[in-house]
């Protein structure tokens, strides 16, 4: 009698699965961007895109940054590796490979009164994540992959060049670097108010990554409510029931125009966004195993205009 193994018609050699792991991603790529990046968001890097030599003065000086960025880190932070907090290092790893991105750099700086993240990285080249301290002791595991797949967002929608760009704008006082400061002096108020806008529409997206990457939707929820208050030690979750209507308090009072400037949209309509991502298309395209029988879904368009109402400063909607 000849026993035969099912598997040695299957090809499980790496470039294969690299090969296949490509084709999966490339899947969720429409117009050389993720399926799930928020229409705002790539609508407006096409804008900057459009401005004649920006973009391109933004990735030489983020790709002239990065390098040293990366040096003050092995200086003076924490690396996470296989060895070193190999949990956080897993983390890391199942995030990249979901979304189909290099494995980032991870550093753990001290910071113990600052709940933060941050990404660095130019076409996915050199990605590095720098995680506090004070945010790390202060979520759980699920939080926590919700943060780096947020930041993982940032390494997937290359933002990083459009950070650099938007720095360069609002950041225009204080540069140093030569000839530049001139030319941003000229910039118009509106187009920093753009920049900022974009700003905003990018943590819409990457708020939408982070879900994608988690192994609970709602530790992204959760993530912002932690960002609110420090997640206080001994003082137990927020009620996002009641949070969320601290919404109705700006909605549409004139104080919310002081959210013009601000490159990221205030915690309560993040959770709005994310709460509007949960019933849509793009999500359970991504993650199939969480979509149950008789859901109601939305498709992108609709998605995108729900989320707008509520992430608009200046059409601010009611709440469904």
């Amino acid at each position: 009698m000849n026993l035969v193994n099912p598997t040695d018609g299957i090809n499980t050699s790496f470039p294969e699965y690299v090969k296949s792991r490509k084709m999966l991603t490339q899947a969720h790529m429409q117009g050389g961007v993720p399926d799930y990046a928020y229409g705002a968001d790539y609508v407006l890097r096409q804008k900057i895109k459009a401005i004649p030599g920006f973009y391109a003065i933004a990735k030489a000086i983020t790709n002239t940054t990065i390098p040293l960025i990366k040096q003050q880190l092995n200086s003076s932070s924490l690396k996470v590796g296989p060895s070193q907090f190999p949990d956080i290092y897993e983390i890391v790893v199942d995030c990249a490979r979901r979304l189909g991105i290099g494995i980032p750099a991870v550093y753990i700086r001290s910071k113990a009164a600052e709940l933060n993240a941050t990404a660095w990285c130019v076409d996915d080249d050199m990605p590095l994540i720098e995680i506090t301290s004070a945010l790390l002791e202060r979520s759980t595991p699920g939080e926590l992959k919700a943060v780096i797949g947020h930041e993982c967002g940032h390494i997937h929608n290359n933002h990083g060049i459009f950070n650099t760009a938007a720095q360069l704008i609002l950041n225009a006082a204080q540069t140093a670097i030569p000839g530049v400061q001139q030319i941003l002096a000229l910039v118009t108020m509106p187009l920093q108010l753009a920049f900022s806008m974009w700003s905003r529409a990018g943590e819409v997206t990457c708020d939408r990554a982070g879900v994608i990457c988690s192994e609970d939707a709602g530790d992204t929820i959760s993530v912002q409510s932690n960002l609110l208050y420090g997640a206080a030690l001994n003082c137990g979750k927020a009620d996002i029931d009641a949070l969320l209507k601290q919404y109705d308090a700006i909605r549409d009072k004139p104080v919310r125009f002081l959210e013009l400037d601000s490159t990221h949209p205030i915690g309560v309509r993040r959770i709005f966004a994310v709460k509007e991502f949960f019933n849509s298309e793009v999500l359970y395209a991504w993650r199939p195993e969480w979509r149950m029988p008789d859901m109601h879904l939305v498709d992108k368009q609709t998605l995108d205009a729900r989320c707008e109402k509520y992430i608009s400063v200046l059409k601010s909607g009611k709440r469904s």
